[in-house]
This record gives structure tokens, sequence and C-alpha cells, in this order.
């Protein structure tokens, strides 16, 4: 059983020969806001690593009779990959690719042996770079166009050298001109690839390009169909449209919301503030007169949006970078200048739909205590010296549903109310609230088929209320 971990160098390099720059794969700070909270490899990368898995130790030249590939699950940036032979007979092959138990890719390939290949009109070269197209429904149900068939070989070879050495450069470099479709054209920006299917044409072809042409939209939950024909392979791709990263209210319009002056006795430290909860809770409390401090992790742009949009309109923010992992050595960015807070707002996370159904992985759960548990104490330990007591720690409902593929998630919420009882009976100076928010709409919350989720902004406004009530002066 071979098994690798695809790194961000891996899937730039990747990026630069198929064309497919798209930052759902290769942009660490873009693609956490995206629908998986991390790059995730393309699925063509880890077809043709499979591929190049198959013909390990093989001295023939092969090409493809047929091939079908799905992609039901990521596989996210430096996550461990294994690639299983599940079935062969004569040509035929099944294989399986998994992440921690769960399948994420499945292919099933029939291989033919030949002497010579049809190499077909290959630029030996890398595909231009161009910004990923964003289409309308309607531009996309008419969307159609070419594509030049680009390989280059040395790269290629460094990359998948099992596959240079036995296979059709034609067929390598039609699909790796899949990838440049989904990524690049349509869907385009907005992408993911979910499957692909292709047969060797029966007829020969003087065709010098890859031909792609949408047949089928089904808006309801944005999956494409695209017929693609190149000089000696035709196919179907099938993509979805994901969701474009969610934009909470502005500033100003959050301000209305909230009186003038009803948190001004505020100065607010909002740890993990740069988007989703905590982006709503600094503009809220900033609307109401606090003296707001946003702690950010990688998104120092988008923590520093937030501030602009804040001071610009009259509120009084500033943005600095902190990790809840490392307590020591960051906290001292919060404290600059004389800055002690009064009150804490505790919303780091990591991305929290990355469990498994069915399956516990205790892997993931040491990961949410890191976040949930032992960062949150950190940060406790630390402003307590300093003499903040009123404390805002939002659970979640999740601990009351137990979701079968958010275990990990859930038994960490657990134990982070467990800890934030403990240190109040430990402490009586401290109040720590954490009312338990039902699914509201943020990134982590995007999905391509609809899901109800709640208007963040009343049940935040309607928490930090009460929780101003049981506050301790």
């Amino acid at each position: 059983m071979n098994c690798r971990r695809f790194t961000l160098d891996n899937q730039i390099a990747f990026a630069e020969l198929s064309g497919d720059y798209n930052p759902l794969h290769i942009d660490a700070i873009a693609s956490r806001r995206l629908i998986f909270g991390a790059p995730v490899v393309h699925g063509i990368h880890a077809l043709l690593w499979s591929l190049d898995c198959l013909l390990e130790g093989q001295t023939e030249s092969f090409e493809v009779k047929s091939i079908r590939a799905v992609f039901p699950k990521p596989i996210r940036v430096d996550e461990e990959v294994f690639f299983s032979l599940i079935e062969q007979d004569d040509s035929s092959y099944r294989i399986q690719l998994t992440v921690n138990q769960s399948i994420v890719t499945i292919i099933t390939v029939v291989l033919d042996k030949v002497i010579n290949h049809n190499y077909g009109y290959l630029h030996n070269s890398f595909p231009e770079k161009i910004e990923s197209c964003v289409l309308s429904d309607n531009e996309m149900e008419n969307e159609s166009g070419s594509l030049g068939l680009y390989l280059n070989e040395e790269v290629t070879g460094g990359l998948f050298p099992n596959l240079m050495r036995c296979f059709s450069t034609l067929q390598i470099a039609t699909i790796l001109t899949t990838t440049r479709v989904v990524g690049s054209k349509c869907p385009g920006l907005h992408s993911i690839y979910s499957e692909i299917s292709l047969i060797k044409s029966s007829s020969s072809s003087t065709r010098t390009t890859l031909d792609y042409e949408v047949t089928k939209l089904d808006k309801r939950v944005g999956l494409v169909f695209i017929k693609i024909v190149s000089p000696d392979m035709n196919g179907v791709i099938k993509a979805f449209r994901r969701p474009s990263p969610l934009k909470q209210e502005s500033y100003l319009s959050l301000k209305n919301k909230v009186d003038d002056n009803e948190f001004s006795d505020q100065r607010a430290l909002i740890i993990g503030g740069s988007r989703g909860l905590g982006e709503v809770m600094a503009k809220l409390l900033a609307g109401g007169g606090a003296d707001v401090k946003v702690t950010y992790h990688q998104g120092k742009e988008d923590a520093v949006s937030i501030v602009d949009d804040i001071v610009s309109n009259g509120g009084v923010a500033e943005c600095c970078q902190y990790d809840v992992l490392h307590v020591e050595k960051k906290v001292s960015n919060i404290l600059k200048n004389n800055w002690v807070p009064t009150h804490l707002y505790y919303f780091a996370t990591p991305f929290i739909f990355s469990g498994a159904k069915g399956k516990f992985s205790p892997k993931l759960f040491t990961k949410f205590c890191d976040y949930y548990v032992i960062g949150f104490i950190g940060i406790v330990n630390k402003l307590r010296e300093l003499g903040v007591k009123n404390i805002f720690y939002p659970s979640t409902v999740a601990i009351d549903e137990i979701p079968v593929d958010m275990g990990e998630y859930a038994a960490t919420k657990i134990a982070s109310e467990f800890i934030c009882d403990f240190l109040e009976k430990s402490d009586n100076d401290l109040t720590i609230y954490k009312p338990r928010f039902p699914r509201v709409s943020t990134d982590q919350t995007a999905s391509i088929i609809p899901v109800e989720n709640h208007d963040p902004v009343p049940l935040m406004i309607q928490e930090l209320r009460y929780f101003i009530k049981e506050s301790k002066q």
C-alpha cells in the first residue's frame, strides 16, 4: 500500500503543470474561508498519482481504454493519503484512496498495452496562467471553448515518473487539461471537481485541442455536466459550483442595531475575530462604543479590513496576530501600548466539519482540544493575572444533537463547557458565559446542498446583552 502527504509545494508545482491555479488548491489564506477550510488537492493530481502508483515497476507501454474517477470527499493538504488496489481483472483495475479510513477517491480504469503511442500535438511547456472565471447561470449553461494541450515533460516526469515512462503523453495531457477546464473556465473560480469519465476514441482525429461544452446545469445544487472531446479521448466531467465566501454585514449596518454607548465601558478582546461569529461580535461591540481589539492567526488581510471598516466609520478598533496554540510567545502582541482588556470573547476555531461519518478520530479530537480547551485555558490564565473576569465563550447545540460526523467536535465542546464550569467554581470572581448556538451562517457552514442556517446577528445581540447582565462589575 502506497501512502503520501501532498504538500503545498506539491500543489503549486501541479498548478504550474496543469494551469489550474484556483486558490482552493494553492492559497492557504484564501482557502480557509472556502468550503473545506484549507487548501485541498486537485482531484486530477490525486488521479494521476494513483495511476503512477498503479504503474510502479511496469516496463511496458499502456494507454487508457476507459477511466472513471469520482471524488466524494476532499483531500486536504498535508493529510496522509493511502492508495489501495481493490480489484484487478486482466487489464481492469479498481483503486481507492482513503484519508482517516474514509474513501476520498474511487477510480476504475481499463488499460491497453500498446507498442507505439499516438503522441499527437502537445506544447512541451506550461499553460499560460489565467484568472479563473466567475460565470452566471446563463453564462455557464452556454459555456464552451477549446484549450491547448500542454505537457512539460521534465516536471511531469518528476511528479509522475511511472506515467512518463510507460503511458501515453497525449492522454496524460488530456486528463491534465480537464482540471484547467473546471478550475479556470467552468464553473471556474467557485468550483469543485466531482467526477470524470473518459473513453478512448475509436476514430482518428486531427484535433490539436481539448474542446469542452456544457450540456446540463442543475441550478438547485450547481452541478454542471461538461462534454469534452480531445484528439483520442471523449468523455464527461461533473463539477459543482461551490458557494463563494460569505460576507458578514458591514459595521454601519450592525452599528444601527445596537445602542451607541451600551458597551462603552469595555475594552473587548476578540480572539479569532477576523471572520465568522468573531467578526460579527467585533462590529457589534464597536458599534456599541467598545474599544475593540481583534486577533487573527493567518487572516491578517481580513482582520485589517474589519478594523478599517470600524475605524473609518467612527469606531475604535485595532488588530494583532495571536496564535492560541502558543500563548507565551504571542500574548505580548495583545498587550502592546499598555492596552489591557476588560472582557474576553473567545472565537478561535479550526475547521469544524472535518470528521468522518460514524468514526471517531483521536487525532482530530486532540486538535479540537488544543483550540477549545488548552488554548482557552492558556489565555484565560494570562488575562486573569491582569484582572480580566468576564469571558464570553460560545458553545454549540451539537452537544445536544451529537451529529454522527462531528463526534470529535461535540465531545470537545462538552469538555470545554466542563472547563468553564471548573474555572468558575475555582474562582468566585470569574464569569464565563457559554451560550449554545445553533448552526448559523458563516464560512464554516457554507455547503453545496442548501442547508438552513440561522442569521447570526440577532442571536449574537441577544446573547451579548444577556452576557452583559451576568457580568461581574
